[in-house]
């Protein structure tokens, strides 16, 4: 998959990579979602599993990048990375050398939504552990000197993000979609915003979102209910008990058109968006089904067949559903030659125009049910991905028999349900869409 929009793609948190276990495979069992109560009201939802000593506690707090102040985009973002750079006695060497020595690993992200992240342990580290993600939550250094050299390595980022394609079409696409909205912003900043962030912005944006009232835990491991209620009170227990938010709007992307970008690259990169059916619309199922046809499978979808297969035009093509907490997305993303980039959107759009037309054939949609069905356990067959997958439905306001319910959900979607929603949500007119890397005239 490409990537999606930098403010966007990001919508439930950053994956963190190269941890520990992350290939511990979990018996059917224990996809078992128990509800936790600590004994100072800290809510947790609890995956046993015993067959590996090891804990796995994905984390996360309501607001993220949406919640940087105006002129200071990518102070979210800045503070995650900021969060393990030092905390309580340790400086930044110290305390990733805490973490090391113990092979713990601990790692923070911010989403346009959240800020959270993931801490993983071998069951006798535990205790030391749980003890240094307080001290990062609760404690942090968020040293000048530490700051500025993240703030550097920021400011490098963008430099290179200057002649990307890719970056370029994710911000365009995001400013037009949703203009003087805080998801119009690029969630890591730009060189002015970043430039504009000083340690006493990051002080103040841990205390308004570090609280208990928006605090979603999912733990998944070797840990029973009576050793994590009082682990909580301990990790959690001394944060705020209510954060201090700033209301993020309701928005709907906008349609605005097609922008056309020169540069002076080699390689283009096509984004295309509509509003999409939300978590809790009729339509909701039927649109991933949708998603599936028409782009959401690398090697089946109409999209994959038409662009690349049929024709060679595009290096990779596919669409997404985004589900952010303010708006539903369906984007479409190309990378392709910046001489094919004119006519890879206008089979995307043909390709559009004809399954908000005609609708799926009966046996597209037996095919994309079966394996969104057949595929669904993937999705967490290890303790890192079980622990993101139980703390994305609690952000999604899920059940914990949800992981029941899904495959029902799917199959009970029939080809009428996909054609009347292709046609809700594929036929808008001048949908906003951004090639990046037209030739230069």
């Amino acid at each position: 998959m490409n990537a999606m929009l930098s403010p966007l793609r990001a919508a439930l948190g950053a994956a963190l990579t190269g941890l520990l276990l992350a290939a511990a495979t979990l018996p059917a069992a224990a996809t078992t979602i128990d509800r936790v109560v600590s004994p100072g009201g800290i809510e947790a939802w609890l995956v046993e599993d015993h067959t590996v000593p090891a804990v796995t506690v994905s984390f996360s707090f309501d607001g993220g990048a949406a919640q940087d102040p105006d002129g200071k985009a990518g102070l979210a973002s800045l503070l995650s990375e900021m969060l393990t750079e030092g905390a309580g006695p340790y400086d930044a060497p110290g305390f990733k050398t805490a973490l090391a020595d113990r092979s713990i690993q601990l790692g923070f992200s911010a989403s346009q939504d959240y800020n959270g992240g993931r801490l993983k342990t071998l069951t006798t580290e535990r205790d030391a552990a749980f003890e240094l993600l307080r001290l990062a939550l609760a404690e942090p250094k968020l040293a000048q000197g530490d700051f500025d050299r993240i703030k550097a390595g920021r400011m490098a980022e963008l430099n290179f993000q200057e002649n990307d394609p890719g970056t370029i079409a994710d911000d365009r696409w995001s400013a037009a979609a949703f203009p003087g909205h805080p998801y119009g912003r690029p969630s890591i900043g730009t060189k002015d915003s970043v430039a504009a962030i000083g340690t006493a912005d990051l002080q103040d944006l841990r205390r308004r979102l570090f609280a208990r009232d928006g605090l979603r835990l999912a733990v998944v491991g070797d840990i029973d209910a009576a050793t994590l209620g009082p682990a909580l009170d301990r990790v959690f227990g001394g944060l705020p008990a209510k954060g201090d938010r700033t209301p993020v709007p309701e928005i709907e992307a906008a349609a605005k058109g097609t922008e056309m970008v020169p540069l002076a690259v080699s390689q283009a990169s096509i984004q295309l968006g509509f509003p999409a059916p939300r978590r809790d619309d009729p339509d909701y199922f039927p649109a991933i089904v949708m998603n599936h046809i028409l782009g959401g499978s690398t090697f089946t979808s109409r999209l994959y067949r038409a662009v690349r297969e049929q024709r060679g035009l595009a290096y990779s093509v596919d669409s997404d559903t985004i589900q952010l907490k303010h708006a539903g997305l369906l984007l479409i993303t190309a990378g392709t030659r910046v001489d094919k980039a004119g006519e890879s959107l206008s089979v995307i759009r043909d390709e559009i125009a004809r399954l908000a037309k005609d609708g799926p054939t009966e046996q597209e949609v037996a095919e994309a049910k079966s394996y969104l069905i057949g595929s669904y356990p993937l999705g967490f067959a290890s303790h890192d991905s079980l622990a993101s997958y139980v703390l994305s439905l609690q952000l999604a306001g899920r059940g914990r028999d949800f992981i029941d319910k899904y495959p029902g959900l799917i199959e009970a979607v029939t080809p009428a349900q996909v054609k009347a929603v292709a046609a809700r949500v594929l036929q808008v007119k001048d949908p906003t869409a951004v090639v990046a890397g037209t030739p230069a005239s």
